[in-house]
This record gives C-alpha cells, sequence and structure tokens, in this order.
C-alpha cells in the first residue's frame, strides 16, 4: 500500500495479520515549494551583496531559514504526530504505538461508515437549531475521543476516523488516505 498515492499492485492478493505493511505518505509538495523559493531569494541576495556585504546576507540567510521553518511548521508537525504505519500487527501513529489487535473489529467496520468532515459539516447545516442543540447536549455527556499520536486537533488537510479498543476507549486518527488505512487495519485485524 502506497498511502496518499492509493494502494499498490497487489492490494487485492495482499497477506493478513502481522505481515501487512501500510506506510502514509505525507504530501511534499508545500514544503519543496517553499524552501526552493526561499533558496532562490537567498541565492539572488548572495550574487547581489557578496562578497561587500556579508554580514547583510548572513543575516538574510538567518531570517530566511528562520522563515522556512515557520512556513513548514505545519507540515513538519504533521510528520511529528501523525506519520501512520500499520507493521507487524502495530499501529504507529506518530510517536505512539498501538497494537492492532486491541482495536475492536466492530469500531474498524462502523469507520467505514463515518463521514468525511465537508459531509459532516453538511449535515450539520441541514439541521434546525433545536436539533444541533440537543446534539450539542448530547456531545458534551460523551467523552470526546483521543487523539493518537498527540496534537491538539485534527491538522488541516486530514481526515479523521475513530475507532475503539477492546478497553472501551475511543481513539482519533488523523490521515491522508482514510481508505488505505482502514484497508490496512482489516487486513491486520482479519476481519
Amino acid at each position: 500500500m502506497e498511502g496518499a498515492r492509493g494502494p499498490g499492485a497487489g492490494a487485492a492478493t495482499a497477506s493478513y495479520g502481522r505481515a501487512v505493511v501500510y506506510r502514509e505518505k505525507l504530501p511534499r509538495r508545500w514544503t519543496i515549494a517553499t524552501v526552493a523559493v526561499l533558496a532562490a531569494w537567498v541565492a539572488y541576495q548572495g550574487s547581489v551583496l557578496l562578497p561587500d556585504d556579508s554580514t547583510v546576507w548572513y543575516v538574510m540567510l538567518g531570517f530566511s531559514a528562520f522563515f522556512a521553518l515557520v512556513l513548514n511548521a505545519v507540515p513538519i508537525s504533521k510528520r511529528v504526530y501523525h506519520r501512520i504505519r500499520v507493521q507487524d500487527g502495530q499501529l504507529t501513529v506518530g510517536r505512539e504505538t498501538i497494537a492492532v489487535e486491541s482495536l475492536t473489529a466492530d469500531s474498524i467496520r462502523e469507520a467505514r461508515e463515518q463521514p468525511a468532515d465537508a459531509e459532516f459539516a453538511a449535515a450539520l447545516a441541514s439541521r434546525s437549531r433545536e436539533e444541533l442543540t440537543r446534539l450539542r447536549r448530547a456531545s458534551r455527556a460523551a467523552e470526546p475521543p483521543r487523539i493518537v499520536g498527540g496534537g491538539w486537533s485534527v491538522p488541516l488537510g486530514m481526515d479523521q476516523i475513530v475507532v475503539e479498543t477492546v478497553r472501551g476507549e475511543s481513539l482519533l486518527i488523523a490521515t491522508h488516505d482514510r481508505e488505505g488505512l482502514l484497508d490496512a487495519l482489516t487486513r491486520a485485524r482479519r476481519i
């Protein structure tokens, strides 16, 4: 499986259980584009300023590196906290590892039926005020799912699934490839 690029060759004949290997590839276009633009800017400034004003060029180099870090903070945090792998019967999200066998088969099946973010927003928009008030009260009574891998919320541009452990804990997993991850979890759990 290739993650964001879609299922790899032989996905239908892929093995089950511990032999399942899935790695989600995160998009890199933004990082490559910002680093390329800033590198071109620094090179241009170097051609203008060097060798006479090397101190000014070093200051611009430092500010450009800081600016690159600011522009790429979200992609870097996605790599640290939301990198997903399923391998050797383990689901690893960021720095957290969970045994796939500890996830309930029913919750993985139900995750396929969960609406995507856009569908959920459209469903909420079609509700009346009374229905929204009732749903808000019910959601306050329920414990929110824990975000696997850390972080405060699901990063922009990522979808989410909610699965449950055999101990009853709800886990929210942020992903770029919802179907690929659910397919890998289904095969690893042997559902």
